[in-house]
């Protein structure tokens, strides 16, 4: 009994001690700069750990015991960073079983931050923080996309991501616009860009199912047949006419 007391604390104090380093990470970088700074997960506890669940609710235990709602908020954040984390280990091993566990956890912990930012009464630095925080995590996702881009669950978590982005932009009444210097670097800037700074703003669009796409494509081949198929039969009733009254005109002259 005492041996799995002392496993439960220790397990219970690793957790506290990832999330404690990983919000000083957080705090070393830049919170304006675009960059892929969230790092493979090199832990023991992956999505295919049999301990991986005990792990996540830890996670919840601890939001559930923060009674600041900002700070709460921020634990969130830094746990769907944590998802990412282990996706991308799991992507390299090429595990997509394991890369869409985690990628399920993501989109769970992204719908639990959106009901936080609800509830969250007042607009303050925290909430703008974490609002930072879920951009420079979508630019992350891209970027995985564009070596994976036909991974289901990263395209759901990403599109998941960008309605996140929606509701935050709601809550704020900030928008944050991206943007890239002439060196190629990416950037988030509040309000309106000055074109002295600025090469190209990119907008963020949820990504459409190829399946999507290709209803879309065949839906509009099928209007055009249609449409061309329509002009060609009002063109034969026209000729037709034409025809008929040569005709009736050819008749009369012989009955003259």
């Amino acid at each position: 009994m005492n041996t799995l007391r002392i496993s439960v604390t220790g397990i219970i104090l690793i957790a506290f001690a990832m999330n404690m380093i990983g919000t000083a990470q957080d705090d070393k970088m830049s919170p304006d700069e675009l960059v892929d700074d969230i790092e493979e997960y090199n832990g023991s506890m992956g999505p295919d750990n049999i301990f991986y669940g005990l792990k996540l609710a830890f996670e919840r235990l601890d939001e559930s015991f923060t009674f600041n709602e900002t700070e709460k908020l921020d634990k969130k954040v830094y746990h769907s960073k944590l998802r990412i984390s282990e996706a991308k280990t799991e992507l390299k091993k090429e595990n997509n079983k394991g890369a869409n566990k985690a990628f399920e956890n993501y989109k769970e912990k992204i719908n639990e931050t959106e009901i936080s930012v609800s509830g969250i009464m007042g607009n303050d630095s925290g909430i703008i923080n974490a609002q930072k925080m879920i951009e420079k995590h979508q630019y992350v996702l891209e970027r995985l996309l564009e070596s994976h881009p036909n991974n289901t669950g990263l395209k759901s978590a990403y599109n998941n991501s960008v309605e996140l982005e929606d509701k935050f932009e709601e809550k704020t009444r900030r928008k944050l616009e991206r943007f890239q210097t002439e060196e190629g670097k990416h950037y988030l800037r509040e309000g309106n860009l000055t074109k002295a700074d600025i090469v190209d703003v990119l907008e963020i669009k949820t990504i459409e199912d190829e399946e999507d796409t290709n209803q879309e494509e065949m839906k509009k081949k099928v209007e055009e047949n249609n449409t061309g198929y329509e002009e060609k039969s009002v063109e034969n009733i026209d000729n037709k006419s034409e025809d008929h009254d040569a005709r009736q005109e050819q008749s009369d002259k012989r009955d003259d």
